[in-house]
């Protein structure tokens, strides 16, 4: 009797480190982000923790970026778009290689998104961009709800 109740009990130990095992491995991996020798100090540059997008170009479109027709599709949705807006802002820096400051300043301009379910609405959110010895902060769109190629707008440049 007693190795039929110690069987049983072991059993469900094992039973309950598969089940944590198979949760753990279960788990959506982590985006790509800068990462490597290649980020030390972009945490300090950007205005929080979270790791940069790796941006290699830069646009030839005076609007990307600067009008609500041409926002920066950082993706994401909203799970993950206000952390991929960080990411992106964090990669940014002045022309000159300044560390940027940002500040959300609102939403705007709601469009259509998904299938035309219940919560088929977004937003853009502006954020004003500033660097040491800027006159006049710049005025930046972002749509966390659709993805595109990600570059620095004209007039910036990325930590590469």
């Amino acid at each position: 009797m007693k190795k039929i109740q110690l069987m049983k009990k072991g059993s469900l130990l094992l039973l309950g480190a598969l089940s944590v095992w198979s949760c753990e491995t279960a788990r959506p991996k982590t985006p790509p982000t800068y990462g490597g020798a290649a980020s030390e100090g972009l945490y300090e540059k950007g205005g929080s923790g979270v790791l940069p997008f790796l941006i290699q170009a830069t646009s030839s479109d005076d609007t990307y970026g600067f009008t609500a027709n041409n926002p920066v599709r950082v993706g994401g949705g909203r799970e993950a778009g206000v952390r991929n807006q960080q990411r992106y802002l964090n990669a940014l820096l002045g022309p000159r290689g300044e560390p940027i400051n940002y500040e959300h300043e609102g939403n705007c301009c709601a469009f259509k998104i998904g299938d035309g379910g219940i919560d088929n609405e977004g937003q853009l959110d502006v954020y004003s961009i500033t660097w040491k010895g800027q006159k006049q902060p710049l005025k930046l769109y972002l749509n966390m709800y659709e993805e595109g190629p990600l570059a620095a707008p004209v007039g910036l440049s990325a930590a590469r």
